[in-house]
């Protein structure tokens, strides 16, 4: 008898730590409202919890309208219906709520005061953009009431803060009162920046402020600050102090305490692309040259066709974060279908940032190539002073809904001036992604461009020459395998470009996606025959940490054989 007793109670106790089987219905509310009401409701809450028992079940159904009417009530509802029924089945149990919100109620007055040094300032002009008869939104009002003591707070109104904040819901008469009133206090300004380190001069860091003793205090500016400060890769760490305690007046000055970096970077990286094979990249930079901001940097690529060995010396100019000056020297080895050779360039460039993300690069390169291409064996010498403009933007999301990427670089040389052609040269690669319905499906659009104005294609180097396909251009075919041909069926080269893609994109699951392609293109001479090359494919993406792997298969439709050729890159889709 014992023994029996003990095994009932364990197996009552095995089952009351076992869930019941509950579902939750709700019916007649849209989704935030719904998501709401699930958020308020206690049984929703505790529904898989183990150990709830079918009276506390039936107690939390109980108390459900009441924690519904709550959850309306941002939403301007304060008279909603609701109908409750609990149900038990074989399977468990079901809870529905039918919900009837009743209508919204309005805003009758809506108050809104400064009072303090601010009041007379236009940065609260527009209030709360909250008008009579509009719908009460709780939510809403939350949000803008932040963002306005937000915006007190970074023009400069530190001791900001809301003396009065009221809604008042006349239930009787069905409408609500707004009443706001905002103590602004005094508007603090800069002082002095001090800081605090000994690697480099005072008057260098001093470039690094776009604000000066006066001006009106900004969080903004010290964020941006403190980011351009740990993008020059100076500091390991950059710790922005505001120093309220020691302000007179209105004064606040502000301490920046920096931490050195390592003086040295090194640096390895493997990569591969159906154009290159694999790629090995090594290169050591120094972060610091000197007291005044000077960097160098040394990178050496590896790969089949194409390698070469840089290095660059960087002096930051008025505003460091944004402009600079540089010189660098290069060696590159080609050894494509296309030509072989070697190319040694000196460069001087003048580097400056826009507005609107924009950049501007004014330089002038020196080079001597030695290189073949089909039945040409030749070398050339140019000095090219060229200008360049680029824009990168994006939304930073992981799969990027809305981005671009523009390039565009005019260039020129001349028999006069050192140089063994004359040639004028515009050349412009762009891209565009983005996002359609809900997210999961993308555009993505590539053209690029070209034009050569020269006496004689023959009289250009490799480098100054169009080629087409590959990986980046008219997928399908080989790196550099299109263009116009010489009598003998080789590959040359043209002074003209032309290529565009278009690619629908669709996300599978969280790291994976789909695409289908079409690109068309190729290079062109007036002195050689060349035809539109154009392909279809499509390919998969794998989204990882350094970027989107992409597996492309496209078949090259204009050749008289179609084929496929399998493409896989790695890298930053812009």
């Amino acid at each position: 008898m014992r023994r029996f007793v003990v095994v009932t109670c364990l197996l009552l106790a095995t089952a009351a730590a076992h869930a019941l089987d509950i579902a939750v219905q709700i019916e007649g509310l849209d989704g935030e409202q719904e998501a709401n009401v699930r958020a308020f409701l206690s049984l929703e809450q505790e529904k898989t919890r183990k150990g709830l028992t079918e009276g506390r079940l039936r107690l939390l159904h109980r108390e459900a309208p009441t924690e519904i009417r709550r959850a309306l009530q941002p939403f301007g509802h304060f008279k909603p219906k609701v109908e409750s029924r609990l149900e038990q089945h074989e399977s468990g149990f079901q809870a529905l709520y039918q919900i009837q919100p009743g209508p919204r109620i309005k805003l009758a007055k809506v108050e809104f005061n400064v009072t303090g040094p601010g009041r007379g300032d236009t940065l609260f002009a527009m209030g709360l953009d909250l008008h009579e008869n509009d719908f009460l939104d709780q939510t809403r009002y939350k949000v803008l009431k932040q963002q306005l003591l937000s915006d007190a707070i970074e023009a400069g109104y530190l001791d900001a803060s809301y003396s009065i904040h009221e809604v008042r819901v006349d239930l009787d008469r069905y409408q609500a009162k707004i009443r706001l009133e905002l103590e602004s206090g005094p508007r603090y300004r800069f002082d002095e920046v001090r800081f605090v380190q000994d690697i480099l001069n005072p008057e260098f860091l001093a470039r690094y402020l776009r604000f000066g003793p006066g001006d009106p205090f900004s969080h903004e500016q010290l964020l941006t600050l403190q980011s351009n400060l740990i993008d020059s890769e100076y500091f390991s760490h950059v710790e922005v102090r505001t120093l309220r305690d020691e302000a007179v007046d209105d004064r606040v000055p502000t301490e920046v305490v920096l931490t050195p970096n390592k003086p040295n970077r090194y640096r390895i990286g493997l990569g591969f692309t159906t154009d290159t094979g694999p790629r090995v990249t090594l290169d050591w930079k120094r972060r610091l040259l000197g007291r005044n901001g000077h960097r160098m940097l040394s990178e050496l690529r590896l790969s089949a066709p194409h390698s070469s060995l840089k290095t660059e010396y960087t002096i930051p100019l008025e505003r460091p974060s944004r402009d600079s000056l540089s010189f660098s020297a290069q060696g590159d080895r080609f050894d494509t279908d296309a030509r072989r050779g070697e190319r040694l360039l000196l460069n001087s460039a003048r580097s400056v940032g826009l507005e609107n993300h924009w950049r501007r690069t004014i330089g002038i390169d020196y080079s001597y190539e030695d290189f073949e291409v089909g039945a040409q064996d030749d070398n050339a010498l140019l000095l090219v002073p060229y200008v360049s403009w680029s824009q990168l933007r994006s939304d930073g999301l992981y799969y990027i809904q809305r981005g671009h990427r523009i390039n565009l670089r005019f260039e020129g040389a001349a028999e006069q001036l050192l140089s063994s052609t004359s040639y004028l040269q515009v050349h412009t690669h762009n891209k565009l992604i983005r996002g359609l319905s809900d997210g999961n499906w993308r555009i993505l659009t590539r053209m690029e461009l070209g034009a050569t104005l020269t006496q004689n294609l023959l009289g250009l180097p490799a480098s100054k020459r169009f080629f087409a396909g590959g990986d980046n251009s008219v997928r399908g075919f080989g790196w550099e395998e299109i263009g116009p041909q010489d009598s003998t069926g080789a590959v040359i080269g043209g002074r003209f470009l032309a290529v565009g893609s278009i690619e629908l994109e669709r996300l599978l699951a969280e790291k994976w996606s789909a695409a289908v392609f079409a690109d068309a293109g190729n290079a062109f001479d007036p002195d050689y025959a060349a035809d539109i090359e154009y392909s279809i494919g499509f390919g998969v993406r794998w989204h990882s940490p350094v970027g989107p792997i992409r597996v492309d298969l496209a078949s090259a439709l204009s050749q008289d054989e179609p084929s496929v050729r399998l493409h896989i890159v790695i890298g930053p889709e812009l």
